[in-house]
């Protein structure tokens, strides 16, 4: 059975109906996404060999559209047919065109990624990290938010030995940790953050939110995570913007000011690991997030003076 019979059987399955288109579209390394039509619906199958990771982003995705995150709706998840080893979950398909910023919508982007944060986890971690008991709860890989951050600086040093520089630029984040070490111990329980919040993930439809896609990065953490995620790649009117419907009152700014640009640092070290893990070379990514680093310093030295 070709892979995308098995994706209809496995649409057939789950809807019970016949499905009467199957594409292939582009899709990080690991994944395979089909959209698919069915019985007048519009669909998208996501597969991959990574069963928990994928069952942890079918769990975000379906909490982030309880919370009213616009998320897609999960209508079913298992094993993929025939195909070995592979997994699947089946969600609807959101019309719309990604962001493009400054965008107004970006306030209620805001409102929703707060609705969000409500949602309280009992432990940190990556999701795609995350086991699962047989009743279906999920267990996280760390019992601290400071935890989860200090594994992002161990997977730094345990690129030593390709990269000279990965020791010193390991010491750097972990003495940036230890200075803000209070603060960061008092992050007592995880936020699910959607983990990769950028323009193309949020989707619009002429001038109303379609909704927002793409949770397989999903983490349980400080909510500033997923603030810093997106004032990373986005420009600071698109994130004053977010930040005026996700914070009205502004009672977050003086965190916001240090925490911004030390998680935008981390988010750096982030991406360098995956890069390396995909075989890309990444001396000079760890080199932009150390000056990352030193910017963050001086803006906290600013404030502190």
């Amino acid at each position: 059975m070709s892979a995308e019979a098995a994706v209809a059987a496995f649409v057939g399955e789950h809807l019970g109906c016949q499905a009467t288109a199957v594409q292939r579209v582009p899709a990080f390394a690991t994944n395979a996404v089909y959209e698919v039509e069915a019985g007048g619906h519009r669909l998208v199958v996501k597969a991959s060999p990574l069963h928990d990771a994928l069952r942890g982003e079918a769990w975000a995705c379906g909490q982030g559209s309880s919370a009213g995150c616009l998320a897609p709706a999960v209508l079913g998840f298992g094993r993929l047919g025939s195909c070995a080893g592979m997994s699947a979950f089946l969600m609807n398909r959101i019309d719309g065109s990604p962001l493009a910023w400054p965008h107004p919508l970006l306030r209620e982007v805001g409102v929703r990624l707060r609705r969000l944060h409500e949602v309280r986890l009992p432990g940190f971690g990556c999701l795609s990290d995350a086991s699962w008991d047989d009743e279906g709860r999920l267990s996280l890989r760390h019992g601290s938010w400071r935890g989860f951050l200090d594994d992002v600086v161990r997977d730094v040093r345990a690129l030593a030995g390709s990269y000279a520089v990965a020791a010193a630029v390991a010491d750097a984040f972990a003495r940036a940790l230890d200075a803000r070490g209070q603060a960061l111990a008092a992050v007592e329980s995880g936020s699910l953050c959607h983990g990769d919040l950028k323009a193309g993930h949020v989707l619009v439809a002429g001038d109303r939110l379609a909704g927002v896609i793409d949770w397989g990065d999903a983490v349980a953490g400080d909510p500033v995570w997923d603030i810093a995620r997106f004032a990373h790649r986005a420009d600071a009117t698109s994130l004053s913007l977010l930040l005026e419907g996700y914070d009205a009152q502004a009672a977050l700014a003086d965190d916001l000011v240090w925490r911004i640009p030390l998680y935008g640092a981390l988010w750096q070290l982030v991406d360098a690991v995956v890069d390396h893990r995909l075989g890309s070379r990444v001396g000079e990514s760890l080199l932009a997030a150390m000056e990352s680093l030193t910017n963050a310093r001086r803006i906290e030295t600013g404030v502190a003076g």
